[in-house]
């Protein structure tokens, strides 16, 4: 019999794979359940970022802030011709028609575009979409569900108010 001592892991049967004394496996029952975690958490993100913009789409705009009452100089606005005002944080269109001025929000109700006056045919255009609105504000044309929104407007001596 020998007396020298023998290396570390000669021990173990053939066929066994040695461990090293430092290392070990990590369990495979934890690693998938922080695997599933990670992936709940990223659905879970990318839930929302898909449902925001729904719940935004949904949800009425607030309350505009901005001057409550627009003045305009009859003398800037010739017959035929429009000028676009900021009425209540919205653009507003004035229109100065053969039967008299006309103001309406100017956002299209289809897309959000600012409609445009267009004087050869008479009528608010959508330059998003072709879409036509009559100086009534109704639709003549195109994918709109529905008329522009008229807005308040009085006219003094020499000047057009909006918001009157």
């Amino acid at each position: 019999m020998s007396s020298t001592p023998k290396p570390p892991g000669t021990d173990v049967p053939p066929g066994k794979p040695r461990k090293s004394p430092g290392k070990t496996r990590p369990d495979p029952v934890r690693r998938r359940r922080f695997l599933r975690k990670c992936l709940g958490a990223l659905g879970g993100v990318g839930f929302l970022m898909a449902v925001y913009p729904l719940i935004r789409y949904i949800e009425p705009p607030p309350e505009a802030e901005g001057a409550n009452r627009v003045e305009i100089d009859k003398a800037s606005l010739p017959p035929g011709t429009s000028r676009t005002v900021i009425y209540r944080g919205r653009p507003t269109i004035v229109v100065n028609t053969s039967d008299g001025y006309i103001a309406y929000n100017a956002v299209c109700p289809h897309l959000g575009c600012v409609v445009k006056w267009e004087g050869g045919t008479q009528s608010l255009i959508c330059p998003c979409h072709g879409g036509k609105f009559g100086t009534d504000g109704s639709v003549q044309g195109g994918p709109i569900p529905g008329p522009l929104t008229a807005v308040e407007l009085s006219v003094s001596d020499d000047k057009i108010i909006i918001g009157a």
